[in-house]
Formats: structure tokens, sequence, C-alpha cells
């Protein structure tokens, strides 16, 4: 057991989250503690006292926890001290002060312990926004509309997802519109633009064809939007509830982007995993979308599913690139709390860990002499190798709402169950959240409440 006490440090949340990219939870413990130098403190062995002048400032004390850390374990993870969501967040922080993006990489190399990768990877998405992207206006908002609903669930799946059966899914879709004609009648009242909307899950096209055509109509009246000059995303991850007839209803209402998501190749994969479709089917759906003519199309892959070797993802990645799709996420693993892998096994995000790299490794230089460039980036708890998530787009082919929801300087309004909404305070750069419950059945009997709760987008003014 190794114990840390940190001097003048009240929160330990954070230090605990760094000792945990190197050790389980029954391998340390962190100890806040008050210690003036000159005072007598006796450690026993594998017990360590940082900050013992009480001159250091937070990230120097992360620092030395770090560097304690990787000399008794060994392990050096790449993000150095960073263990926050939004690594890019806090790059343009700095380049806010330094304006100058060298100078930035140079700053957070040496405050955080990034690796070198990690610096280029930083700064190549750094000037892709900044060449690509205005910063956000401050009377524009974004939508993000759930779908709770999924026809199977994944091993690795964590999310406010359900198999339902077609009256419950139904059902759901009514009291859905009706929280969409109410927030649209609010936000009308207002001087304010709908930057991007994302329809997400789940697998939105659970739905049927005229349930989707409705939901993405009702979306347009109620908050007036102007489907030419708007990015609409909708999520088809799931290549099995992809048809002609869906796809062409979609681009009938104006929506410009769709997502495949098949996450693997590999029909052992998919099996493992609790996918129902196959390869055939993933290569079908790219078909089809693109007959139908989609702007942009979206995959997700994941490196380090379980099973899979890096030859495995090198024919994942490869295959969606000749495809067709222009804009690529690639993720890495998540075990989750609440998902069947975690049960399985708690501990599988520390297995394999070099493979993944190597594929992460692959994901980067393949992409890149595929036209590709980064644009995106977040990090997730219980990450295989405690690495990341990136999404690579060919030039112009970024997703706005993506970059939006990850630099969190803008208004989310969320609507459905399992949404989480959230409110920008510009003058203050501050976040709000507003969420509604996560489970279908409480959020139809909880309904008039999350009603309400979309007055606290506009400031509470109808009620609370």
């Amino acid at each position: 057991m190794y114990r840390f006490y940190l001097n003048g440090i009240q929160n330990e949340y954070h230090m605990e989250e760094l000792a945990r990219e190197f050790l389980t939870n029954h391998e340390f413990e962190v100890i806040p503690v008050s210690f003036e130098p000159g005072n007598t403190l006796v450690l026993t062995d594998n017990s360590y006292l940082l900050n013992s002048n009480n001159d250091l400032d937070f990230d120097g004390i992360k620092r030395e926890l770090y560097q304690i850390l990787a000399e008794k374990t060994g392990t050096h993870p790449e993000w150095g001290t960073l263990t926050g969501v939004r690594p890019l967040k806090l790059a343009f922080s700095h380049y806010d002060t330094f304006q100058s993006v060298e100078r930035t990489m140079e700053a957070m190399a040496e405050r955080y312990l990034l690796h070198p990768s990690k610096v280029n990877l930083l700064r190549d998405i750094l000037e892709y926004q900044l060449d690509y992207m205005e910063r956000p206006k401050p009377d524009a908002v974004s939508l993000y509309v759930h779908i709770p609903f999924c026809p199977t669930r994944c091993s690795y799946c964590s999310f406010a997802t359900n198999v339902a059966p077609e009256d419950e899914v139904a059902d759901y879709f009514d009291f859905l519109l009706k929280e969409i004609k109410y927030t649209g009648t609010l936000f009308r009242e207002e001087e304010q633009d709908v930057e991007s909307v994302y329809i997400g899950g789940g697998t939105p096209t659970t739905l049927s064809d005229e349930q989707l055509e409705l939901l993405v109509d009702t979306i347009r009246e109620s908050f007036h939007l102007d489907m030419a000059n708007i990015e609409f995303t909708v999520e088809a991850g799931r290549p099995d509830t992809i048809s002609p007839s869906k796809l062409e209803a979609l681009h009938r209402a104006g929506v410009n982007r769709i997502s495949i998501n098949p996450q693997s190749m590999s029909e052992k994969t998919l099996a493992a995993i609790g996918r129902s479709h196959s390869s055939a089917d993933i290569r079908k759906a790219f078909e089809q979308a693109g007959e139908v003519g989609f702007e942009v199309i979206n995959s997700d892959v994941i490196a380090g599913l379980p099973g899979e070797n890096l030859e495995d993802f090198k024919r994942t990645l490869q295959s969606l690139v000749h495809l067709g799709a222009n804009n690529i996420t690639v993720h890495t693993l998540s075990v989750k709390r609440g998902s069947k892998l975690k049960e399985e096994d708690p501990e599988y995000y520390r297995k394999n860990t070099e493979t993944v790299k190597e594929m992460l490794r692959f994901s980067e230089e393949y992409l890149e002499e595929q036209g590709f460039i980064p644009y995106y980036i977040y990090r997730q708890k219980h990450q295989m190798g405690s690495f990341e998530n990136v999404g690579y787009c060919k030039p112009g082919a970024h997703s706005v709402y993506n970059i939006r929801i990850m630099e969190e300087k803008q208004t989310i309004i969320g609507m459905g169950a399992g949404a989480i909404g959230k409110r920008y305070f510009p003058e203050e750069d501050r976040l709000e959240r507003i969420p509604n419950v996560g489970n279908y059945m409480i959020y139809k009997e909880r309904f008039e409440e999350m009603l309400l709760r979309k007055n606290n987008y506009w400031g509470g003014k109808n009620g609370d």
C-alpha cells in the first residue's frame, strides 16, 4: 500500500485520479494533511509527503506525485499529469494568454509533463480549429435530442439506452415531440440562432421512416431552422437499423450528416460485443448513404475491443476509409460502470495497453496519409492506457457540434430522456447542467417537471 500525504491540498480528487493511472484503488491512499516546515513527520515504507515545504502550486504537486509514481511503477502515462476530459479546452486557455501556438505547446509540455506525441496531437487540433472554426457566437445555441433505444445492448455500453417494444417507443416518441414543441416556443421568444442539431442515442434509426421524418420536421418548425445553413446530424449508428427509405426520409427532411458506427469490421468481434449485424451490413449501409447524397458520413471505431489485435483494427479503419467515410472518430475503449464488460472484468482497461497504443499510432499515421486531419479530442475515465478519443476529418468535414460540446462555451439545449443540456454564462465563463432523467419510463412520469426544466435555459423566466 502506497500512502501519499498531500500538504496544503484539501480536495484530493484530482490527485486520486492521477494515482489511478498507475495503481489500482486498493494499492494507494491519498491523504490531505497540514504540515509546517520544521515539524517532524515519520514516514513508513512506501509513504510520501508531497509539497513538504508548502511552496508548490496545484500543478507542481501533481508533477511531484507523477514523478514518484513513474519511478515506483516504471509507467509513464503520455498525458502526464492531465486527468481531465477536455485537454484542448486547456490548450485554448493557454492560447488565449500567449496568442501563439508554439508558446502554448511549450507551456503545456512543461507544466503537465506531456509526451511529445500528445503535444503534437494537441498542436494539430488547435491549429485546425483556429483555421476552420469561428469562436462561438454569444447568441447561438446547439440542440441535442436523445433517442434512448437500441436493437441490442453492446457489452461496453453504459449509456442511457434500452431495448424496448414498438408500442413503448411510440409512446416515448409522442412525449418527445411535445417537449420539442414546448422548448421551441420558449426559444422563439429569444433573439437566438441554432448553430447545430444532433440527434443521438441509443440508435435514432430504431425509429420508423415516418417517425424520423416527423422528428426532423418538428425540430425544424419548432425552432424555425434554416436547414440550408445549419449542421444537422443524425446517428444512424447501427447498420441493422438502416434502410434506403429511412436514409431518404432523413435527407428529404434536410439532414446533411449521418453517423454509421460499426466499431469493428470483424465478424467475431461484432458477435462478441453484442452487435446483431455483419460487416456486409456495414458495407451495404455505406452504399445506400452514398446513393442518397449525405454531405458527411461519420464513422466510429474502437481501439481495444476484446479479442482484437492490431491487424483487426487496421482492416476496420482501412475499410471505412475505402467505403467513403470522411469523418472518423477513433475511440479508445473505456470500461465504464454499468457496462457488461465492467461486470465481467473490472480491470480490463489496464490490459493490452501496448496493443492499443500501436492501434492509435497506426490510426494517426494512416488517416494522415489518407488526407484526414485531427480536429477534436476528449478523454474518459477507465480508458485503456489512459489514452484518448480523437475525431479526424477531411478538411471542412468536421462536426461543429462535437467541437462545441467539448469547448464548453455554448449553450446546448438537451431534449429527451437521458439528454444533458448545458446553459453557458459567457460573462462568467461558466456552465450550468440542465439534465433530463435518464430512464425513459420515469421521463414520461415526470414529464411536466422536464418541461419546467426547459425554462432554466433562459433564466427560469416562466417559473421553475
